[in-house]
């Protein structure tokens, strides 16, 4: 029996040992939740607490077992703090001393790497701005500086540029070739003549106005009666940007004559209100502008010979040469003017080929 009692003293010897050096499972917790929190507040004081304990040296071990982790995870000022506790309270812990002069090093090279590429950093933008502030002065040596009104940015435009804003387009033109061919119930005839045209436009932000005026003479005959055709008039022409900056709205007045000056067709005269709608200063190629458009003649619901009145015309716009201050400009144009009269159709078409100046800006 005595035996029997004695085996289990010494069995049980070991293990009560074994369970003074275990550290307990609310010790572990507490040290992984303060490590968790940035500068580890309390871990020093925690080390110090239990420092009589017989598993304290366990406890050690796994708090710089918890710092070589953070080292793994690159949070090196961590890392130093949580060693630092460990040194803190035991100064003869040469792991940890060991420990924390390496995370030291680390911390020191990585300011170095950053100061290093800080300065690379400030040495590119110095270059960079350098750099720029001799092209800026290049530029501002062949260019001149011009304000937008509207926003605000800076533009660099020719030395010889005209600095003052235009919101308008304006031309004049002669027409030194006009060819027409006139037909009516009686005869028809071709006719050459000249012509000379105008217009100015104002381009605002929501709306766009302006006024066209024209006047032409044909006044020598290739084919049939001798005599004079003409026609001058006038339209202001509007627009809504809303709607389309190239579509206008036509109101004018036009006058017409027919064989002034005959000895065998009585001459004739038509004059007229005229409503219509034209799309203008639509660009096409590098030079080009079209504009299109069609017009009814109210003045036959005054007349009783002319049950209908209309015209359309298409003209073409090149920019030969660009000035400083206008554009030389060459146009081509087809215009049609129909009259439903007793005893069938007058129809007046007319090409014209024109020269002169402008500014489409």
């Amino acid at each position: 029996m005595k035996k029997i009692f004695l085996i289990m003293v010494i069995a049980l010897i070991p293990m009560v040992v074994f369970a003074q050096t275990v550290v307990p499972d609310s010790v572990y917790r507490e040290i992984d939740s303060i490590i968790l929190q940035p500068q580890a507040p309390g871990l020093s004081l925690v080390l110090s607490n239990h420092s009589d304990k017989p598993w304290y040296p366990r406890l050690e071990d796994y708090v710089l077992k918890r710092s070589r982790q953070l080292v793994i995870q690159d949070n090196l000022d961590q890392a130093k703090v949580v060693s630092l506790a460990v040194i803190d309270n035991n100064l003869d812990n040469v792991d940890a001393v060991d420990l924390y002069q390496s995370v030291q090093r680390a911390i020191e090279n990585r300011a170095k790497d950053t100061r290093k590429e800080e300065e690379r950093a400030a040495l590119a933008l110095h270059k960079q701005q350098v750099k720029e502030s001799k092209v800026r002065e290049e530029v501002e040596k062949t260019y001149r500086a011009v304000v937008n009104p509207t926003s605000g940015k800076k533009v660099y435009l020719d030395q010889d540029i005209n600095t003052q804003y235009r919101n308008y387009n304006w031309d004049f033109l002669v027409g030194l070739a006009n060819v027409a061919h006139v037909s009516d119930p009686v005869q028809s005839s071709i006719k050459y003549g000249i012509s000379g045209s105008a217009s100015a436009i104002y381009r605002g932000k929501d709306f766009s106005a302006g006024a066209d005026i024209m006047g032409e003479g044909l006044i020598l005959t290739f084919v049939g009666d001798e005599a004079i055709n003409w026609h001058a008039g006038g339209v202001i022409v509007l627009s809504s940007n809303a709607i389309s900056r190239y579509l206008f709205l036509r109101l004018g007045y036009y006058m017409f004559g027919f064989d002034s000056g005959s000895t065998k067709v009585v001459e004739t005269a038509f004059n007229t209100p005229v409503a219509g709608l034209s799309f203008r200063d639509i660009r096409f190629g590098s030079s080009g502008l079209l504009q299109v458009g069609a017009d009814w003649y109210a003045g036959h619901l005054f007349e009783s010979d002319i049950t209908a009145a209309m015209g359309a015309h298409i003209m073409m716009t090149f920019i030969l040469a660009e000035m400083h201050n206008f554009d030389v400009l060459f146009r081509a144009g087809v215009k049609d003017s129909l009259f439903l009269v007793d005893g069938g159709m007058r129809n007046d078409v007319k090409l014209t080929l024109a020269i002169g100046v402008g500014n489409y800006e």
